[in-house]
């Protein structure tokens, strides 16, 4: 089967997951956020995909859920066995699968940030909630969290899986869209503690010191079963655990302008390192002429495409800010050497006066 189609959407932060088999069309969402229904129905719908199952990771503390939402409309809303949600659920624990077409996704129990947390693992991926982030881990300060219950869970249950497979988290703090295992297997300074009781100790947290009153407010009404109204909800807390962040110089982006690429684009295009990474129909319409499209929210499926010390990668998109993401990204990941992102993007581009192919 070819890789999954994939489709971030962000909001504040929270990041919500449109995963679609290519084969039926069918999507699975993971960790939908109320108020971004019409985003993900539109980009459902100019993939022409069809969602037809829902995730919610745990139960959150820090955003609305719109699971329900799509409950109402009559479709699986699962969860984790353990959840304590009052709303109708399909309820999976350890080893079960999620299917939507030809995609089948394992359930992994990853209590800690809460004791109904799972992750699912599948064709290359990981979409593993507020467990493992970019660099770091999840905050145990809340009611209900344990430090060395999610050590063990990281450890014992995410570790296991391939380097190469890609991680999606629930947040983006960052600036990092995707990790991979084995990136933070070897750089995250979390998992540099010798077990999970020096990790706990080193954290020193409290459960249910992080629980202010917003924050039992907002998990209140994720537990609760009455309807939520679709509106959007402001971030509360943080989910990431604090600390450190892990030491990587080849973190800094170059943003170039259109005059300063402009006469190199042929060459770039043409040796496939110039990359455009909007959406497959924005590309459609037009573009920087050679350019090849390889989406931002499919980026962590090509990392092998990726070649360390050649010419210098430029990403663009349509004002600039896609592109450094996607430069960021990649050089968190240490893929790519000295990226660029184009500044302005194609709208600086086009405003030049430089070459625009179209549809």
């Amino acid at each position: 089967m070819p890789h999954p189609i994939l489709k971030v959407v962000a909001d504040q932060g929270c990041q919500s997951y449109l995963v679609g088999c290519p084969e039926t069309r069918r999507a699975l969402l993971v960790d939908p956020k109320v108020g971004r229904t019409k985003t993900i129905q539109d980009a459902a719908s100019k993939f022409g995909l069809t969602i037809e199952r829902v995730v919610d990771t745990h139960t959150h503390a820090d955003h609305l859920s719109a699971g329900q939402t799509y409950a109402a409309a009559g479709l699986d809303v699962v969860m984790s066995r353990h959840t304590t949600c009052l709303r109708k659920v399909l309820r999976v624990g350890d080893g079960d699968e999620v299917r939507v077409g030809s995609l089948r996704l394992r359930v992994l129990e990853v209590p800690g940030h809460t004791p109904d947390s799972i992750a699912l693992e599948g064709h290359g991926l990981a979409f593993v909630g507020d467990t493992l982030f970019a660099g770091s881990l999840a905050r145990t300060d809340f009611r209900g969290a344990s430090a060395a219950q999610l050590f063990e869970s990281v450890t014992k249950r995410l570790l296991t899986l391939p380097d190469d497979t890609v991680v999606f988290a629930g947040h983006d703090y960052r600036d990092v869209l995707f990790t991979t295992i084995g990136h933070e297997r070897r750089t995250n300074p979390a998992l540099k503690h010798a077990d999970a009781a020096s990790y706990a100790r080193a954290t020193a947290d409290v459960p249910g010191a992080g629980n202010a009153p917003e924050v039992d407010h907002m998990l209140a009404l994720n537990q609760a079963d009455d309807a939520l109204p679709e509106l959007p909800s402001a971030v509360v807390a943080a989910c990431c655990a604090p600390g450190p962040s892990p030491a990587n110089p080849a973190m800094h982006v170059t943003e170039h302008t259109v005059a300063e690429l402009r006469d190199s684009e042929p060459a770039r295009a043409a040796a496939g390192h110039w990359i455009d990474v909007r959406d497959p129909w924005e590309f459609a319409q037009w573009r920087i002429p050679g350019t090849r499209n390889l989406p931002l929210s499919e980026l962590g499926l090509h990392l092998a495409e990726f070649t360390r010390g050649a010419e210098p990668f430029v990403f663009s998109c349509l004002g600039g800010v896609r592109s450094k993401t996607a430069a960021k990204t990649l050089a968190f990941l240490g893929v790519v050497d000295r990226p660029i992102s184009l500044a302005g993007g194609i709208n600086a581009w086009r405003d030049a006066g430089a070459p625009i192919e179209r549809s």
